[in-house]
């Protein structure tokens, strides 16, 4: 219980902040993820092409 007391939860403020913070980072993994998966792809388009 004593633990429990010292835990501050964020504002309101610090709140939006860090969901932006996140929406932004798993936006920008989910680009470079696209972006090769698309290398990827085109590349094995290459390698296999009949």
């Amino acid at each position: 219980m004593a633990e429990l007391r010292k835990v501050v939860q964020p504002t309101r403020q610090e709140l939006i902040t860090y969901t932006i913070v996140v929406l932004v980072f798993v936006a920008a993994v989910m680009g470079y993820v696209f972006g090769l998966d698309q290398i990827f792809r085109w590349l094995m388009g290459v390698v296999f092409a009949s």
